[in-house]
Parts: structure tokens; C-alpha cells; sequence
């Protein structure tokens, strides 16, 4: 009798085990490295967004640390990853960032206006242009060398628009109007000289030294596309409201972190879980990153070292840390969370290391952190969990004086209450996705009836 060699051990189990996708791994098994890069729901795409951690991972810790209907927080939410992938898994979305930029972008993501009450809004605004008179346009050398002239009224005609009101104050459709501006502001050509973006051809994740671009659009010959902005942003819209909107609609902050986390937005004992990740170490000067989206935001000369919204912005983002004062500030957001977090609640703080030049290892700054704060806070460290990626070209990172080296690693601190007794019982993560509801073709044919909708130009 033969033996049959060629059977797969796969087949003893009912779904076979995952494996890493992308290279990377954690010290707790691969987790959100065994899921595809472009996992999550479409408005997720919304800006590009130096410093962001992919939605896959805001949905592991979602998931295996709260239920439908609990409260979720991110004290620093950034471009609004946590609170909208709180907000479609039938979480309370609770979002809060200092950034002007960062506030706004999870201000859309996390209370977004229905598909038509947006597009009603570009309309809008659209006729309103075509009915203005265009005078000359007061507007910096900086900005003019990224657009082109009919490009750059437009854009002037939708900044006045939303600085005419407090950012605070605006409508839904405000904030998700400027959001989905801010992700279109610069970006890459395609091959065929076409573009989703209105600027020359740069990077969309950041925003180069103006200086820098300068020098590059001349060696480069760079040309501007005359872009209508109105049209890019229907489709801009398309693409973010591919996914069906489940979830009630959450609240975002404009505040310190401290501030929120020990005030009165946010009562003692609250929160079931927080997923954030902090400023890293002098590692992202947020400002200067974006000095052309908070140009659309009304904060001039953001990307010159003396500019003045630059200076503004420093003083208030916490971007320019040594140790000792990222332990400080580390230590008042841990008893601010220590204060907001209910007794069983969760708090995951995703951190990544910072590398001394000429070492080899790099700095377990989360650990080290914690180590120095611990013994401040009523708090008990449950795991850490050490996320490895794959070796990619990153940004510097500063240590002290010197310039310093990405890292391939993030760390995330997962805390409760010293006397908390969290459910750790959930390790079966479901990565289905929900709200998948129209196909890749669902866009193209919104953005082709919101054209047909629109009068023609007269």
C-alpha cells in the first residue's frame, strides 16, 4: 500500500494560521503585520499624516480591549485613526489634538457629514466663487511657487471662506471640506502628467523646506497643473465616502492632552480604554511637516525657521523634548489618563525607540519611560509589545544635541489601574470589515454622478 506524502498540514486545521504580510512582527505573534497594508474603512485616507500608525492596529487594541458601546479615547488623535476606527466598530469615539491641523482632520473623521451634505457644501461654494470678483491675491512666495494662478484663487477664495469663522465653530461640512483639502494640498503626478493632488509634483506625507522646493522646482523645471480645485475635491469625496459611515458621531477637542485628560470635558472614571500615541521624542516637528496645510488653516510662515506661525507653534506643540522633560510630559499624561480611565479600563500608549548615531542598539525609550514614571502613578504595566517593521528610510530623530537614527520599533505600553482587573480574555481578532459596501467601482460612479449634478460653467 502507498503512502500518500503530499498532504498540507493546513489541512488538520479549519482556517489555517496567518503569517506576516509586510515583513514585520511583535513579540506577541504577528497581529496586524498578517493583514493587508490597505486594511480599514476609506475615510482613513483622508490626509497623509507624518507619524500616523496604520489602522490595523488602532482596530487590534479596539477590538481585544473594549465593546460596542464603550467609550474610546486618543488624547493626542492626530489625523483621527483611533476615533474613526472607534467610531464604525459601535464605539463612543472621544478624539483631542492641539494641532490646528491634527483637530481638524479628527474633527471630520470623527462626526462626518452625510455624502450629500458635503457635496451640497462644495457646491455651494463653487457658485459662490464663480460669482465673486478676484482681486490680487495676497498670498506668499512660498505658497505661489506650489500652484498655479487659477489653481491658487480658488484656494484663496475656500481659505477666506473657512477663516471667516472661528475653526471651533465650524459645521460638519466645514471641517470635513478642509480635511479632505488639506489630503489633495500636495501630492505626486502621475506618469501621464495628471494628478489628484493641485500642487507640482512633491510628497504628500510631508511638506519639504520651502527653501528645498524652491531649488527643486528650478533644477527640476517643475510645471503647475491648473487644477480646478472643486472638481478634485468631488473626488477627493468619492474616494473618502467609498465605505458606508456606521456609528454614532463622536466628539473631538482642541486642547492640551493634560488639560482634557484632567478638566472638566472628560468626567473621572469614564473611559474604558485609550489607544494613542504620544509626540515621539524630537522626532516630527509637527509644524514644520505641514507648513503648507496650515497655510489652508490661516497660520502663515510655518515652514521658515524664524516665520512666525513656526515660533507660534513651537511654543505650544510638544515636538522639542529631552528625556527628562518627555518623562515629565509622559508623567502628567499618565495621571491624567490615570484620572479619566474607568477602574478596568485599558490604556495602550504606542511609542517607538530612538537610536543614538554610531550605536548599534537603539533606546527602549518607552520602557525607560515608564521605569522613570512608574512609581508617580497608580498604574500597573499588563505587556509591552514590541512591534518590529521592516528596515525603511525614515526621518532623522534627535537625541540631546546630535542627531539621531529612526528605528525600526515601536513599543506599546498597555496599563490599567493597580487595582484594575481588566477583561484580558478576547485574543480572537476579526478582521472583517463591515463597512466595505460598494466595490472599487463605487467611487468613479459617485464622482460621475456628482459631475452630472453640477451646472456647467457659464
Amino acid at each position: 500500500m502507498s503512502v500518500m506524502t503530499d498532504w498540507s498540514e493546513d489541512a488538520y486545521f479549519d482556517t489555517p494560521e496567518r503569517g506576516t504580510l509586510d515583513g514585520g512582527t511583535t513579540s506577541s505573534g504577528d497581529l496586524w503585520h498578517s493583514v493587508s497594508s490597505r486594511w480599514g474603512h476609506s475615510m482613513h485616507t483622508m490626509c497623509s499624516y507624518h507619524g500616523m500608525f496604520p489602522a490595523k492596529v488602532a482596530h487590534q487594541f479596539i477590538q481585544q480591549y473594549s465593546r460596542a458601546g464603550e467609550v474610546v479615547l486618543d488624547p493626542f488623535s492626530g489625523r483621527g485613526t483611533t476615533p474613526l476606527q472607534a467610531r464604525v466598530e459601535g464605539r463612543k469615539a472621544v478624539a483631542n489634538d492641539l494641532s490646528p491641523l491634527a483637530y481638524v482632520l479628527s474633527r471630520a473623521k470623527t462626526a462626518p457629514p452625510t455624502w450629500e451634505e458635503a457635496n451640497a457644501f462644495v457646491d455651494e461654494l463653487e457658485k459662490a466663487f464663480k460669482a465673486s470678483k478676484q482681486g490680487e491675491l495676497d498670498v506668499s512666495p512660498d505658497i505661489r511657487m506650489l500652484y498655479h494662478d487659477n489653481t491658487l484663487a480658488q484656494l484663496c477664495f475656500i481659505r477666506n471662506r473657512l477663516l471667516s469663522k472661528k475653526i471651533t465653530t465650524w459645521s460638519r461640512a466645514e471641517f470635513m471640506l478642509a480635511g479632505s483639502l488639506a489630503g489633495i494640498m500636495h501630492g505626486g503626478w502621475r506618469r501621464d502628467g495628471t494628478s489628484q493632488y493641485l500642487s507640482i509634483s512633491m510628497p504628500n506625507t510631508f511638506s519639504m523646506s520651502p527653501t528645498y522646493v524652491e531649488k527643486f522646482i528650478r533644477e527640476k523645471e517643475l510645471k503647475k497643473l491648473d487644477q480646478d480645485v472643486f472638481e478634485r475635491l468631488r473626488d477627493k469625496l468619492a474616494r473618502l465616502y467609498l465605505d458606508e459611515n456606521l456609528g454614532q458621531a463622536g466628539v473631538a477637542h482642541h486642547l492640551d492632552a493634560a488639560t482634557l485628560l484632567t478638566g472638566k470635558e472628560l468626567a473621572p472614571g469614564s473611559v474604558d480604554l485609550v489607544v494613542t500615541s504620544p509626540p515621539y521624542l524630537q522626532v516630527v516637528n509637527y509644524a514644520q511637516s505641514n507648513w503648507i496645510r496650515l497655510w489652508l488653516l490661516g497660520i502663515d510662515e510655518v515652514g521658515r525657521e524664524q516665520g512666525a506661525g513656526r515660533k507660534k507653534l513651537n511654543a505650544v506643540l510638544d515636538h522639542r523634548h529631552t528625556f527628562s522633560s518627555y518623562c515629565d510630559f509622559m508623567l502628567r499624561t499618565a495621571l491624567g489618563i490615570q484620572r479619566a480611565l474607568k477602574k478596568d479600563g485599558i490604556a495602550v500608549l504606542v511609542i517607538g525607540d530612538v537610536k543614538d548615531p554610531g550605536k548599534e542598539d537603539a533606546l527602549p525609550l518607552a520602557n525607560q519611560m515608564w521605569d522613570e514614571i512608574k512609581g508617580r502613578t497608580s498604574m500597573r504595566l499588563l505587556e509591552t509589545i514590541k512591534d518590529d517593521l521592516p528596515a525603511t528610510s525614515k526621518v532623522s530623530r534627535i537625541w540631546g544635541e546630535t542627531k539621531g537614527q529612526a528605528t525600526n520599533r515601536d513599543c506599546a505600553l498597555v496599563l490599567t489601574h493597580e487595582d484594575g482587573d481588566p477583561d484580558l480574555s478576547r485574543t480572537d481578532i476579526d478582521w472583517d470589515e463591515p463597512w466595505k459596501d460598494g466595490g472599487p467601482d463605487a467611487a468613479h460612479e459617485r464622482v460621475r454622478s456628482a459631475r452630472d449634478a453640477v451646472e456647467p460653467a457659464s
